[in-house]
């Protein structure tokens, strides 16, 4: 392979790592001591040119026209005040990596597209060092793995694109610090099958790899920052039930593995910033709650610590709290005395960010404005509270009005101001960035209302998991598993949650056998090809044949009109507000473990049968979602999706569901089983309040897949009751054939509590209901005669006690009193 044009990277060589000590030593030896104190002083001086000459300008728009979907922007400065951006882009099923500079002047420069064929890049890391060098470093997938690679300007050019990491395994998230002419990275890999954060340093004309974590627990999100001679690593890593913050010096000697945040905290997302007065470090602490009538969520504070004294020191108020926030607005729901429920967000709730400002160390958050406000209409607030002499000051509204803010890094400034970077609010699936200067003079008070009623509870809730059930059907025996097949996490555009830390929670916390991550694949902005395969990845990552599944897929996001004459192609079907009485017909597409393909709705005209070909393709199903919906009659369909965290579907709207078992008799069409999903938008998969249940002879993919196919499968409000029904013996979701037009249908349930009724349904009435008091296990037999000819369908709906009431938005209790038995098809001869 020929060396890139203009830099002095290496070809790939796949080289063992190597012992970190042993590697640094090497590196250190091209880069000795006076080359790092020269970096902290080009950087430190970089950057307050930024502020200085953003100071001088109005706002700047910095990808105006831009005809791609473009997000996470890094930012970097040079001494001369030319400012680096690089971002993530998308458009019509292609990732990009965008660049471009903007000069001392405000001038913006041209765009560079510097991504180059891949199946999908993540978001760009850009470090540069001079008005004309810059580096790029971001992670691609090409065929079945991600690496790290790299691109160089010098000169006026770009270099050919650098591998960087192993090819053999997969490698994410990667961070960049510069030395004097050349980099130090970091980014998370996939080894043995544990994630760790490894750096990578240039040696002898290679890029000889070393690790920093410690390999055991898996490690994410690594950072790279020098404080005045040192350089530093952090990272946040998983070790059940709790993440937890760590860091360690990388140079110019190789310290110890130091853990950052408290024992027996739940931590995660660090970031930090070098100040004269400390290095410091802040993160995100979350803790379970249960709130109202049963419903788990999560409390989520921001807190910092410096590091002097060879020891960290949490930050403190002048009452001796720690909490520097408490991320409530906009994000959890009121329970008491009302519950008020919010929805989604286009920016980022949950990223602590850190800026000095003279002897200030500011700690900076963003939340939604309207704690009310609708997904695509609410803007949100800079928030930010000063350290003084290591203690907590009071907080201020900093600026209102954009979303996503980044702040544009500081070491050390006298400025009053701070140089932020955010988006409007997205419009016509486009994100407009704007470069402004925040005045730290014109604050405004800070004011939150206090959100009561909200308790610690310690996860999984033992008195709800119930012990593994069986069934037996023609000879063999089913497991009953517990699935969330309708999740969301940060990939959608207006939810929250980490892909791995909600892998995690499935897993440990909600006690799931099978969960699926169904992100959407539009709403308001599209899902990127990145943003799919990187949740694929951990869905990958996090499966294990017999312990725990977690499958590939997507939420097609579909609106369709309800006025006959309205196209159906009409993007007014689906972007605000919703022209041409447009109602939603979203599926859970779910793909087996060797994934499928993203279909956008949007870019194939809003045509599900597309769809449905592309799903068949793959090998996968799909669900219905919500109380609206237009079933296609297509094979890949195999579930109604009865209730979830948002609403009883089916008590809301029985007509829909009932006609749509009777289109598959009137069609000899499909037949459906039941299912029920979180749909989570509140980083509570598994604990929204729905489930479905499972019977598979193993916990495998391919037999999860033939029970939803088979129609082996029910549907519970969040408890893991227990249904077995029978037709003459004829397992639920069976087809039957009823000599002398007479069945005999057989429920046997299990409760987590009293069950208090069973109602039997045929055909869409209800022709049998029990009252049952005081057992959490009952047997009912019901023997229908006298049948009129032709095919009838028949399920149970099964009530426990403790009626879990209806609340608004995603509030559903996580333990609900319901279950539905998939339907049994009878024909009477």
């Amino acid at each position: 392979m020929m060396r890139p044009h203009g830099s002095r990277y290496p070809t790939l060589q796949e080289l063992p790592s190597q012992e970190p000590t042993v590697i640094l030593r090497r590196i250190f030896k091209v880069f000795p001591h006076h080359a790092l104190m020269f970096v902290r002083t080009a950087i430190a001086s970089a950057m307050f040119a930024i502020v200085s000459s953003a100071s001088a300008a109005e706002a700047i728009e910095l990808n105006p026209g831009t005809t791609t979907y473009d997000h996470h922007p890094s930012l970097c400065a040079t001494e001369g005040g030319t400012t680096w951006i690089a971002w993530h882009s998308y458009n019509a099923g292609s990732d990009g990596v965008t660049v471009r500079r903007l000069d001392s002047s405000g001038q913006v420069g041209q765009l560079h597209s510097i991504g180059g064929d891949a199946d999908a890049h993540g978001p760009p890391t850009i470090v540069a060092c001079s008005e004309d060098r810059a580096w790029v470093v971001w992670s691609m997938k090409r065929g079945q793995r991600w690496e790290i690679v790299l691109r160089h300007w010098k000169s006026g050019e770009w270099s050919l694109r650098v591998p960087v990491s192993v090819s053999k395994r997969d490698a994410i998230d990667p961070a960049a610090i510069r030395f004097g002419d050349r980099l130090l990275l970091a980014s998370c890999e996939r080894i043995e099958g544990c994630f760790t954060v490894r750096g990578y340093g240039v040696y002898d004309g290679s890029w000889l790899p070393f690790s920093i974590s410690n390999g055991i627990d898996n490690a994410y999100r690594p950072l790279l920052i020098q404080h005045h001679d040192e350089v530093w690593a952090f990272w946040d890593q998983y070790h059940n039930p709790n993440y937890s913050v760590c860091g360690r010096r990388l140079l110019p000697t190789l310290g110890n593995i130091e853990q950052v945040t408290p024992p027996s905290k739940y931590c995660l997302t660090p970031t930090a910033l070098s100040h004269p007065t400390g290095l410091h470090i802040a993160w995100l602490q979350k803790k379970d709650v249960i709130g109202g009538p049963g419903v788990v969520s999560q409390w989520h504070t921001l807190h910092a610590a410096v590091r002097r004294d060879n020891r960290w020191q949490s930050i403190r108020d002048a009452n001796g709290r720690t909490t520097a926030a408490e991320l409530t607005q906009g994000l959890m729901a009121q329970i008491t005395p009302t519950p008020i429920a919010t929805g989604g967000y286009l920016g980022s709730r949950l990223r602590p960010m850190l800026h000095a400002s003279g002897d200030q160390v500011w700690l900076l958050w963003e939340r939604k404005s309207d704690h009310l406000g609708s997904t695509p209409n609410v803007a949100g607030d800079l928030v930010g509270r000063p350290i003084n002499n290591g203690t907590w000051q009071s907080p201020l509204v900093l600026h209102r009005g954009y979303v996503d803010y980044h702040v544009v890094p500081t070491e050390s400034s006298e400025q009053d101001s701070i140089t932020v970077v955010a988006s409007k609010l997205p419009r016509l699936a486009k994100r407009t960035y704007e470069q402004f200067d925040v005045k730290l003079a014109e604050a405004q008070p800070f004011e939150q209302d206090t959100w009561a009623g909200w308790n610690p509870v310690t996860l999984p809730i033992d008195s709800e998991l119930t012990p593994r059930r069986e069934v037996t059907i023609d000879g063999k025996t089913y497991k009953l598993f517990w699935a969330d097949l309708h999740c969301h996490n940060n990939l959608s555009a207006d939810a929250e949650g980490e892909s791995d830390e909600l892998n995690h929670y499935a897993r440990d916390r909600a006690g799931l056998d099978v969960v699926v991550f169904t992100n959407n694949d539009f709403y308001n902005v599209p899902l990127t090809q990145y943003e799919y395969e990187i949740g694929n990845l951990f869905a990958k990552a996090h499966s294990v044949d017999g312990e725990f599944i977690s499958l590939p897929g997507f939420e097609w996001t579909s609106r369709i009109p309800g006025v006959a004459t309205a196209a159906l192609n009409d993007p007014g079907n689906w972007l605000p507000p919703y022209r041409n009485r447009s109602y939603a017909n979203h599926r859970s597409v779910i793909y087996p473990p060797t994934g499928g393909p993203l279909v956008h709705f949007t870019e194939v005209e809003n045509d599900i049968a597309k769809l449905n070909k592309a799903v068949a393709a793959a090998g996968g199903v799909t669900l219905s979602q919500h109380p609206t919906f237009k079933l296609s009659g297509h094979a890949v369909e195999v579930g109604l999706e009865l209730t979830s965290g948002w609403s009883n579907y089916i008590a809301q709207n029985p007509k829909l569901f009932h006609e749509s078992l009777d289109q598959g008799v009137r069609t000899n069409g499909v037949r459906l089983g039941f299912v029920a999903n979180g749909d989570s938008h509140r980083r509570a998969p598994g604990l929204s309040g729905a489930l479905t249940g499972i019977y598979a002879e193993t916990l495998t993919p391919a037999a999860i897949f033939d029970a939803l196919r088979q129609r082996r499968c029910f549907a519970t409000s969040g408890s893991q009751i227990f249904i077995d029904a029978r037709a003459d013996e004829s397992f639920m979701g069976e087809e039957v054939s009823a000599k002398n037009r007479q069945i005999t249908l057989n429920l046997h349930a299990i409760g987590t509590r009293d069950i208090t009724s069973a109602v039997l349904v045929r055909d869409g009435e209800e022709i049998y209901k029990i009252a049952l008091e005081g057992r959490r296990e009952v047997r009912v037999e019901y023997i229908d005669e006298n049948m009129a000819p032709g095919t009838h369908w028949y399920y149970w709906r099964v009530s426990q006690d403790k009626t879990a009431p209806a609340l608004p938005g995603n509030l559903m209790a996580a333990h609900g009193h319901l279950a539905w038995s998939s339907p049994h098809w009878i024909v009477a001869e």
